[in-house]
Parts: C-alpha cells; sequence; structure tokens
C-alpha cells in the first residue's frame, strides 16, 4: 500500500509542472497564467508559423539537432570500434579525448568554445553550432556503441571467420546490423539533449542565431508569454517521443547498465 501511495505521489510530482506549462500555453493574452484566462490555441500558430522569430529559431534548433548528432556518431564510431577491437593505449586515450567535453562544466567549455570560433573567424555561425555540440556530445553514441559492441557474441565473429568471411564482411554482415539499435539510440540521445542544451549555444552563437533555448531567454526580457510555454511543451514531447523510441527499437536495459545474464539467472 505505501509502495503504490509513494508512486502515485512521484507520478503526480512530475506530471504537475507539465500540465501546468501545458495550460499556460492556452493563455489568449500575453501573459502566462494559471488557470489560462480566455482560452485558444493561437500561440501554438504563433510560435510554428506566425512569428518569424520563433519559426527561424525552431529551424536552427532543428539544423543544430540533427547536424551535430549526425556528426556525433559518424565520428564516435571508429573510435569506439578501434577500442572494441585493439583496447591499446592509443584507442583509450582517444576515447578519453572523445568524452572530456561531456564531463567538462558547460561554462569553461563554452567559454573555450567562443575563442576558438573568435580566432577562426567563425563565431556566431551556424557551423561552429553543429560543431560544437557534435564534440560536447560525441560521448553519447560513444558510449552506446562501445556498449553495442561488447554486447556483440564472440562464437558469431568465429562463425563468420570459419566461413571465410573476411574483415569487411564480417563488419558488414555480423557487426554492424548488431549495434544498429545502439548506433540508433546514440543519435536519438545527442538530438534530444543538443536541442535542450543552452549554456555552449550561448557562448558560440555570438548573437548570429538563435536556437528554441536562447530565444526563450531572449524573450524574458518582456516577461513569460504563453509562447514560451509551447516552446517547453516542444522540448517535453520530443524528449517524450526519444526516450520512447530507445525504449522501443533499442536495448534500453543493457543502456542503462542492466545485465542481461544476471537478469536470466
Amino acid at each position: 500500500m505505501m509502495a503504490r501511495a509513494w508512486l502515485a505521489f512521484c507520478a503526480l510530482f512530475i506530471a504537475a509542472p507539465i500540465v501546468v506549462v501545458c495550460a499556460a500555453a492556452l493563455n489568449g493574452g500575453r501573459s502566462m497564467l494559471f488557470p489560462p484566462q480566455d482560452p485558444t490555441l493561437a500561440r501554438f500558430g504563433e510560435f510554428f508559423a506566425g512569428d518569424p522569430v520563433w519559426r527561424t529559431s525552431l529551424e536552427a534548433s532543428v539544423v543544430i539537432a540533427l547536424g551535430s548528432a549526425a556528426l556525433a556518431t559518424l565520428a564516435a564510431w571508429p573510435i569506439a570500434y578501434g577500442l572494441w577491437r585493439s583496447g591499446d593505449r592509443w584507442s583509450r586515450a582517444l576515447a578519453g579525448l572523445g568524452g572530456l567535453p561531456f564531463i567538462l562544466p558547460p561554462i569553461v567549455f563554452g567559454v573555450g568554445l567562443g575563442f576558438l570560433w573568435s580566432f577562426f573567424g567563425a563565431l556566431g555561425s551556424m557551423a561552429a553550432g553543429v560543431l560544437s555540440h557534435a564534440a560536447l556530445f560525441l560521448a553519447l553514441p560513444l558510449a552506446t556503441i562501445s556498449v553495442g559492441l561488447q554486447a556483440i557474441d564472440r562464437a558469431h565473429l568465429d562463425a563468420a571467420a570459419t566461413m571465410g568471411a573476411d574483415a569487411r564482411a564480417t563488419f558488414r554482415t555480423v557487426i554492424l546490423p548488431q549495434t544498429i539499435p545502439y548506433t540508433v539510440s546514440g543519435f536519438f540521445f545527442a538530438m534530444v539533449l543538443s536541442f535542450n542544451e543552452f549554456i555552449v549555444m550561448f557562448f558560440v552563437s555570438a548573437s548570429g542565431f538563435a536556437t528554441v533555448t536562447l530565444q526563450i531567454f531572449n524573450s524574458l526580457r518582456n516577461g513569460f508569454t504563453p509562447t514560451m510555454a509551447v516552446a517547453a511543451i516542444l522540448f517535453i514531447a520530443v524528449s517524450g517521443l526519444t526516450f520512447a523510441a530507445i525504449a522501443r527499437w533499442g536495448d534500453l536495459p543493457r543502456l542503462m547498465g542492466a545485465d542481461p545474464a544476471r537478469a536470466d539467472d
């Protein structure tokens, strides 16, 4: 009984602010009130189509999130594969460097990138935003792909070698198919965190462009508006759908650290 009551309390604790934010987006005026006054869906139209400022920031967020996630996943594959195949000190050092930006304080990494892109004359460019987030979130696909490679049954590799498959054929027919869920999971993890990230992008954008998170910050000068609540709902929806997809098509228990062998015991 106590366990159910605790779970109900936790569910209510999580759901309450989401309900408040969703309701605040329905306000007909320019103030974020709860309960909403003069409920309307006009703020959703304003965010996605009506206001060019919000529409442009959404486009920038999508481009940076998808581009950086794809680049991080492509860069993570050779690092994870080299670490899995050889495990020598150079592979470990490269993997450590790949994960270093993610464990640094974001403000330290953001300030460093600001100086870097300023030196190359790329500060405030979309390319700088994509590359910065790719470096920041490289650790996520690197971790998930490494988990997938470690999950491969060595007996499958031995069977492929026995049948005369070379390294390329083994990679194409055995390794790659078994690691696709982990690769996709890493891509989605990097994408959703890039979509929500603010601190690094604040230094890298240098007012050259604005993502949705930056636009929310800029809009705070005019107070809390219902359109900001629409942006918050978008973040919740993207995060929820992404993690639901990972749970459905990825190996979420293994990614969360569960040991299937012990579970079977």
